[in-house]
């Protein structure tokens, strides 16, 4: 499908579209052209099931993703996944940025919801990831993992954040030192978020469950429900509210 058209060829419904930020870089895509973003009702994974594609789009060559021809959202909000257009060439790790049912729950035809950023994982950061993941057994590109950012309220990250989830998942917090580990500082694992590297944790095999994020009262955030994919790099965004 060319870059801006859904995969049906249709003109009604609504569409999505904004940037892509890849985690390792915080830039656009290094090659748009074998990606392409597909719109994802998530409602079968809270059975277990696999994520059903809505609408899918190429990714254009600035590295932008503009998916049409959806209608009825899922009222559980939806996912936008950056992904290879080919399996069978894999550059990236299929990921799943998610959106808001109440922006898009009142969208008709013709209207977009624009200037979405959305996230990409390279399979060879995916697997760097998994590399500096010391003390978890499994392989976190395979399982998936839940990867995110804890801002303020003006979208500027956030120091010595820490995420919970009353034990249900490890968290890992990026650092600015990858000589002792990118999450690991002379030997222990970090325990909270480091604005300099964009406040990054990621879990892997986070279960569906409610997060939290707190740094000690200075900011608020809501606590989502969310989780990760087998085979996705899914990501959680904890804006504050104050």
């Amino acid at each position: 499908t060319a870059c801006g058209e859904d995969d049906t060829g249709e003109i009604s419904g609504f569409a999505i579209s904004g940037t892509i930020e890849d985690l390792e870089t915080g830039e656009g895509p290094a090659d748009p052209t074998a990606l392409c973003a597909y719109a994802l009702d998530p409602t079968p994974v809270l059975s277990g099931g696999e994520p059903i594609v809505m609408a899918a789009s190429a990714v254009c060559d600035s590295g932008e993703y503009h998916v049409g021809g959806l209608s009825n959202p899922p009222s559980i909000g939806m996912f936008i996944s950056i992904a290879d257009c080919d399996a069978s060439y894999p550059t990236v790790m299929k990921s799943a940025t998610g959106i808001d049912f109440d922006d898009v729950k009142d969208l008709g035809d013709g209207d977009v919801f624009s200037d979405k950023v959305v996230y990409l994982v390279t399979l060879g950061y995916g697997q760097e990831v998994d590399s500096n993941l010391d003390d978890y057994d499994g392989d976190a590109v395979t399982t998936g993992f839940m990867a995110g950012f804890v801002m303020d309220l003006d979208y500027d990250y956030v120091s010595g954040a820490s995420l919970s989830c009353t034990g249900c998942a490890d968290f890992y917090y990026l650092d600015d030192d990858p000589s002792d580990g990118m999450f690991y500082t002379s030997g222990e694992r970090n325990t909270v978020t480091d604005a300099s590297v964009r406040a990054i944790f990621v879990a892997p095999g986070a279960p569906i469950f409610t997060y939290k994020a707190d740094d000690g009262g200075t900011h608020t955030w809501e606590p989502q429900l969310f989780g990760s994919l087998p085979g996705y790099a899914s990501f959680l965004l904890f804006n504050a509210d104050n």
